[in-house]
C-alpha cells in the first residue's frame, strides 16, 4: 500500500514547502489557534475560538483559561518558528535548554526540572524521582537525535512523545509541552503539526494509547537512567494505536496547508465530496470512508468534506498528475 504521508509530504515539496509559521497567514492562523484551544482543552482549560481571538487581538488576559491559552499560543509560535528555521537549513537544535524554555512559556514562568516524586492521576506509570529527572531527559535527548533519520515521522514522534511524558520532568504543563515538541520535531521535518482533538471520547482516546504504550517503561523508569535498557524498552514498546492517531492528524493538517497552495497554484477548484462521489462513481458514504483512511487529500469546510477527482493520492505520483488532471 502507498504511503500516503509520504505522497502529501511530496506534493508539498513540489509546491514550495511547508510556509513560514506567522499569524498572517490564514492556514497557520487555523491551525495554532485549534492546536491551542485542543491542547489545552485535554488538560482541563476552555477558551471559544471567538475568546481566543478576542486575547489575541488585545494581547491580555482576563481569566486562568484565557492565560493558559494565550501562553500556549505565543509559545507554540515562538518554537514553530524556530523549527522552520531547522527545516529550512537542514540544521537542528533539541537540548535541554530548549525544552525548559517551551515548559517556562506555557506555565508562565516556571521550566525547572520537579525535584520531589509527582503522582499522575489514574495512571499505572510512576514517573522517575525527582533526583532522576535530569539524566532521564537527557537519555530522552539522545534517543531522539538517534532516531530522528533511523524512523518514520509518525513512529519517531509517538515513541519520543510517550517517553517524555512517563518521564513527566515538570510539575506542570507537561502534556502542554510535550505537544509542543512532538509540533517542533514534526515542522523541523518538514511536516505540519499536529491537532490532538480534546472532546472527551477523543482525550480518552488519546490518553489510551499512551498508557498503552508506556508499558515497558514502568519498570525501567524506577531505576537509575540506564541508556542500554532504553533502547530495549523503546524497541518493544507498542504504539502503533498512538502512531495511527498522529498519522491521522497529521494527515488533516498538511491537506489544509496542501489545498491552500494547490488551490493557489494550479487554480484547483475544490468540491464538495458529494459531487465527487458522482463524478467517480462512488457512494457519499465510500467517499466518506477513503477521505477518512487519508486516500483523499480534503478538506472540512462548514459540515461538509471538500476534495477533487484529481486528489485521491493512490493515483498520484507527482504534481504533474495532478495539473493533467485538473486541465488534460
Amino acid at each position: 500500500m502507498r504511503n500516503t504521508l509520504r505522497i502529501r509530504k511530496k506534493l508539498l515539496e513540489q509546491v514550495g514547502g511547508l510556509p513560514a509559521p506567522h499569524v498572517q497567514n490564514e492556514e497557520w492562523l487555523y491551525l495554532l489557534g485549534e492546536e491551542t484551544r485542543n491542547s489545552i482543552s485535554i488538560e482541563g482549560y476552555f477558551v471559544s475560538e471567538k475568546e481566543l481571538e478576542d486575547v489575541l487581538i488585545r494581547g491580555r488576559t482576563e481569566t486562568r483559561d484565557e492565560r493558559v491559552a494565550f501562553n500556549y499560543f505565543r509559545t507554540a509560535l515562538f518554537l514553530y518558528g524556530l523549527a522552520y528555521e531547522n527545516y529550512k537549513t537542514g540544521e537542528f537544535t533539541f537540548n535541554e535548554a530548549l525544552i525548559r524554555q517551551t515548559n517556562k512559556g506555557v506555565t508562565d514562568g516556571q521550566g525547572d526540572y520537579r525535584k520531589g516524586e509527582i503522582v499522575i492521576t489514574g495512571a499505572k506509570l510512576k514517573p522517575p524521582p525527582g533526583f532522576y529527572v535530569r539524566d532521564w531527559i537527557k537519555l530522552y535527548i539522545d534517543w531522539t537525535l538517534e532516531n530522528l533519520e533511523k524512523l518514520d515521522i509518525e513512529k519517531l514522534v509517538a515513541k519520543q512523545h510517550v517517553l517524555f511524558e512517563s518521564i513527566h520532568p515538570f510539575e506542570d504543563g507537561n502534556g502542554r509541552t510535550g505537544r509542543i515538541l512532538t509540533n517542533y520535531l514534526l515542522i523541523s521535518k518538514g511536516f505540519t503539526p499536529v491537532i490532538i482533538k480534546g472532546d472527551n471520547n477523543s482525550r480518552k482516546e488519546y490518553i489510551k494509547t499512551l498508557e498503552e504504550a508506556e508499558e515497558p517503561l514502568r519498570e525501567i523508569l524506577q531505576s537509575k537512567p540506564d541508556k542500554k535498557r532504553l533502547k530495549v524498552a523503546m524497541e518493544e514498546m507498542n504504539s502503533e494505536r498512538l502512531e495511527t492517531l498522529l498519522k491521522e492528524a497529521i494527515i488533516r493538517s498538511m491537506d489544509r496547508v496542501l489545498i491552500a497552495k494547490l488551490e493557489k497554484e494550479l487554480g484547483l477548484k475544490m468540491m464538495p465530496s458529494y459531487e465527487v462521489a458522482k463524478k467517480l462513481v462512488y457512494s457519499p458514504d465510500s467517499i466518506r470512508e477513503l477521505i477518512r483512511r487519508g486516500y483523499f487529500i480534503a478538506v472540512k469546510r462548514g459540515k461538509s468534506w471538500h476534495t477533487h477527482p484529481s486528489l485521491d493520492v493512490r493515483r498520484i505520483g507527482s504534481l504533474e498528475d495532478i495539473r493533467y488532471k485538473i486541465n488534460p
